[in-house]
């Protein structure tokens, strides 16, 4: 499991980037497992795996971490 921050979020695509301190990791939302409950914004915290994709590597099983949910 990898944590990082989501840096950029289209909302009209339907996809974003979540930065991990080293790379910009492509993820599409309906990778994060608990969308429906929250509203997807640059700036939360969350937690990933990384799986191949497409054009390279991505995230998956995405996770908004439990402090943010409070927020």
């Amino acid at each position: 499991m990898f944590t990082g921050k989501i840096v950029r979020f289209n909302k009209v695509r339907g996809f974003g980037f979540i930065n991990n301190d080293e790379d910009d990791i492509f993820f599409f939302a309906d990778s994060i497992l608990n969308r429906d409950e929250y509203f997807i914004k640059d700036g939360l915290q969350v937690t990933f795996e990384i799986a191949p994709g497409y054009k390279g590597p991505q995230a998956v099983n995405v996770s908004i971490k439990d402090e943010e949910k409070e927020n």
